[in-house]
């Protein structure tokens, strides 16, 4: 009896070990100058992205699958050119399964005034924080939460909501372009922007704190066409499912 408890546990324990996930952690710093170039495509993962004021590019990817094999299949490529840094997840097919399975989450912090030149994610939510580089950002799967922004902008996302909020030093700033087929948009400005604004839903509302006036299209959605103050920067938002709000920081 006592050998057949023993040899019960020792299978559990077994199970257990076999079905943990696989974590591996890679780390790379990189010195740029202030205004480097950054570019990210990741496939399956979280990205978070922070400005901060040290001249260097630094890196920490977080892979999980769920076994040694799937680890394997994953590649972590860092490159470094006379523009910046640039970062992609690779997936080398097997035999057996082509998918891209495992993950990689990314926590990056990057010089204040970094251009992120193209960071696109398919499943995965993308966090910046305090970036003030122009910047093109795309996800398909996966929210768009990007904060503490000061230059141009284009950002579309397929099958998520997108937050962005600008600051108030806005000098090198001209256009703003946000893009989502599923997900609502919040886009908060300086009070005292001067912008040139177009808005388009196909299904959804549009509200803003500034006094423009939405209305509703002949045959299906809204749209708002207005100017506040000057009309300096170009704001374009289109949006199929989902609704449109300009808020005043």
């Amino acid at each position: 009896m006592k050998n057949k408890i023993l040899l019960t546990l020792s299978l559990l324990m077994l199970s257990s070990a076999t079905l943990a996930d696989v974590k591996d952690e890679i780390k790379q710093s990189f010195n740029v100058s202030p205004a480097a170039e950054f570019r990210l495509n990741n496939v399956n993962g979280d990205v978070e992205i922070i400005g901060w004021k040290k001249e260097v590019i630094s890196i920490t990817a977080i892979i999980t699958a769920d076994d040694q094999e799937g680890r394997d299949r994953i590649e972590v490529d860092m490159q470094e050119n006379s523009r910046g840094v640039s970062v992609e997840t690779r997936y080398k097919k097997s035999n057996w399964n082509k998918n891209s399975s495992g993950s990689v989450d990314y926590e990056v912090n990057v010089p204040v005034g970094t251009k992120l030149s193209d960071i696109e994610l398919v499943n995965g939510s993308l966090t910046i924080k305090n970036v003030s580089g122009a910047m093109k950002l795309q996800t398909v799967n996966g929210s768009i939460d990007a904060a503490g922004l000061a230059n141009n902008s284009e950002i579309s996302s397929v099958n998520g909501s997108v937050d962005v909020n600008y600051i108030d030093s806005i000098e090198q700033l001209d256009d703003i372009s946000i893009e989502t087929v599923n997900g609502r948009v919040v886009l908060s400005l300086p009070a005292n922007i001067n912008a040139d604004v177009e808005v388009e839903t196909m299904h959804g509302s549009i509200k803003n704190d500034f006094g423009l006036s939405a209305k509703k299209n002949m045959f299906t959605g809204r749209s708002l066409e207005g100017m506040i103050g000057s009309g300096d920067v170009q704001v374009d938002i289109e949006t199929v499912n989902g609704s449109v709000k300009i808020k005043k920081n």
